[in-house]
């Protein structure tokens, strides 16, 4: 399948930078400019811009008695608020939502607006890039170890080993599979469903037309998007949750 165009990346090339896909495949040739400027980063940047813009005028215009646009702001972050509060340990709650919190807010905006950002035309999603995805992932995986580290030191590791000694050969093996799997499952998954709604569109857009015949998969993208922001926010809760948690 042919490289899509991309109008972000079109805008680059025409000041001069070296944006696209044809760069980012020959980084060798053209520099570490071609990666910063790879599509997936682009847009990636984009969506970050986005998010700030936003939050900065929501900011800006905080008001006792909230219009549309503060409502819609206070009620997304009171709900992930929520969802955040059911889903980590009650007892190590307030030593955990300064850092948690801030995180999964992140997550929840950036990957659900990077989802969406594919289903206009002349866009691409970043989460549709593994590079993007596994990045998120080494995020979580590395942020549950530190916390598993930082509320139970080195006695984290006895959770390896298991609840007995001669338990250990086979728990541990286990256990690091376990955690690899992670590493896979969370980055692939959303990958996978991501790079395969943009691929469907685009044989769709070409084989009927460019409105009528990719509206289905369109609506089923939106829905994708929803779904693939609440596992890999839910998952990653899951992860923290079980670092700090003591195991019986």
């Amino acid at each position: 399948m042919e490289h899509p165009i991309l109008f972000l990346c079109l805008i680059l090339e025409k000041l001069g930078l070296p944006s696209g896909w044809h760069y980012y495949e020959e980084a060798d040739k053209y520099g570490v400019l071609a990666q910063l400027l790879a599509p997936h980063m682009v847009h990636s940047y984009f969506v970050i811009g986005i998010i700030l813009i936003l939050a900065l005028v929501a900011r800006s215009k905080r008001d006792f008695l909230p219009g549309a646009f503060q409502n819609v702001w206070e009620f997304l972050v009171e709900n992930i608020y929520e969802f955040t509060k059911s889903n980590l340990p009650h007892d190590k709650f307030d030593k955990l939502m300064p850092t948690v919190f801030p995180l999964i807010t992140t997550y929840s905006l950036y990957i659900l607006f990077s989802n969406l950002l594919g289903l206009i035309p002349g866009f691409m999603s970043p989460t549709a890039n593994i590079n993007v995805t596994m990045g998120l992932t080494l995020i979580t995986i590395i942020y549950y170890h530190y916390l598993g580290l930082k509320y139970k030191g080195l006695a984290y590791f006895k959770d390896f080993l298991g609840p007995m000694p001669w338990l250990i050969p086979l728990m541990l093996p286990a256990e690091i599979f376990s955690h690899l799997g992670r590493l896979l499952s969370l980055s692939f998954r959303l990958f996978g469903n991501l790079l395969s709604k943009e691929i469907l569109l685009g044989i769709l857009t070409m084989l009927g037309g460019k409105f009528f015949a990719p509206l289905p998969v369109m609506i089923l993208g939106v829905a994708v998007g929803f779904i693939q922001t609440f596992i890999f926010v839910l998952l990653s809760l899951v992860y923290f949750a079980g670092a700090v948690e003591e195991h019986h």
